[in-house]
Parts: structure tokens; sequence; C-alpha cells
């Protein structure tokens, strides 16, 4: 069922070259939020009609929300017979991870060569913010997705250091079948959340001591472990996946 608790606006957006409404871009940025944290499973149906009650609001901007989203993949028209949330793709997460990891570590290859010490304090920051995250008595789902938004500023700050800002930008416009993934892993894991958390320690202490061999391998088991271990997970939701072959 959607849910609407986004403040709408009358303002204009541009979006990969396109005008929209605020009201379009409200209700787009709110769908996309509930289909990346699997409150919108993958396979549901979802209406225009529903979801125009659900934000009061028209179907216009609805239905240009719908477009947003299906051109990133996260929504599946049928011809006469509806709009449906996509499943997983799990040959295009193959994909991006090849990608990721041919990029993070070009990256923090760069950066390991230097990097502003006076920017070490954010990196620090978000790591002591991930361990309390992990020792806080949180729901499971609650804490997974806390730790998933910590996690992409952890990544973000990184490249940012590197003075590659665009390019994590490009990853994550092109991510967003990995992030619902990625989600679909983290909740309710606090053993895989404390694997990502022992990583990242991992990543900036040979970013640190510029080790750029211990951390080539270091990234590489961060970026593919949980894809490899997914098989008895994804096991439990087939539905929600498309073939992998």
């Amino acid at each position: 069922m959607v849910r609407m608790d986004t403040k709408l606006s009358t303002e204009e957006h541009v979006m990969n070259g396109t005008r929209h409404t605020g009201t379009s871009v409200a209700v787009y940025k709110d769908l996309k939020e509930q289909i990346l944290h699997l409150e919108l499973p993958p396979g549901s149906a979802i209406s225009e009609i529903d979801t125009a009650a659900a934000f009061h609001v028209s179907r216009t901007p609805v239905r240009d929300a719908f477009k947003m989203l299906e051109r990133e993949g996260l929504l599946e028209v049928r011809p006469h017979i509806g709009t449906f949330v996509s499943l997983i793709d799990l040959n295009m997460i193959s994909d991006i991870l090849y990608l990721r990891e041919t990029l993070e570590q070009a990256v923090l290859r760069d950066l390991t060569a230097g990097y502003d010490k006076s920017q070490e304090f954010r990196i620090r920051l978000l790591l002591q913010r991930q361990c309390e995250l992990l020792e806080q008595d949180l729901p499971a789902e609650e804490l997974g997705r806390a730790f998933i938004i910590n996690d992409n500023e952890f990544h973000t700050t990184l490249y940012e250091l590197a003075g590659k800002r665009t390019v994590m930008d490009f990853l994550t416009g092109v991510s967003s079948q990995y992030e619902r993934f990625r989600t679909f892993l983290n909740l309710g894991d606090r053993d895989n959340l404390l694997r990502l958390y022992n990583d990242h320690i991992k990543i900036w202490s040979c970013i640190s001591s510029r080790d750029y061999e211990g951390l080539s391998d270091v990234v590489s088991h961060h970026i593919y472990d949980g894809f490899n271990a997914s098989t008895e997970i994804i096991s439990r939701h087939p539905d929600y996946f498309c073939p992998f072959h």
C-alpha cells in the first residue's frame, strides 16, 4: 500500500533535462524511497488512481512520477494489465558490482596517494556513528535503514576526499536496482552490517597507511561478499527476482 508523508510543492524542477512540477517530483521521491526500502515489494501492483488518492493529488503528477520511475527501471508497465514494481534484476546487479569495483579501486587508489588531512575527522565521525548504531538496541529494519544511509555517506565522503564526487553521482544515478538489493540483504541482518562496518575500518586503515595492495583486496571483498553469500536469502523470496543467467 502506498503511504504519503511528503510535503508537496508547486515549484518546478528539472531532472535529466526534463521539467517536472514540484508535486510530480515529491510523489516520485516518496515512491522511490518506498520501493528502495522494499515497503513496496518487487512485483507488487501499483495504480495511478490509488496513488493519486493516497497523495491527495490528481493523476497527472502521479503519471509523471510513474514515468520517471519507469525510466529508472523501478516500475514496469504491462500494457492492458497494469503497472508493477519491477523485479530485482540480478544480472544488472552483477554488472553494477563490476562497475562499482572498477571505479572504487581507481578512486581509492588516488586517495592513498594523499588527501586533505583536515577532512579526516569526517570519516572518523561516520565510523563512530556506525559503531554507535550497531551498539544500540534498535529494531532490525530501523537499524538496517539507518546503517545504509550512513554507509552511503561514508562512501560518498571518500569520493569527495579524492575529488571524485561526480563519479559517485554517476554511480548513484545508475544504481537504483543495486540499492534495493542492498536493502534486501541488510534489513534485519546485524551480522552483515557488522561485516560492513569492519570493512570500513579496514578500508580507512589502508588509505591512512597508503597500503594500496591491502586496500584493493578489502574493497573487492567489501563489494562482492554480500552478493556471493546471498543465495540463501534470495531463496526465501524468489518471487522478488528475475531469473539469473
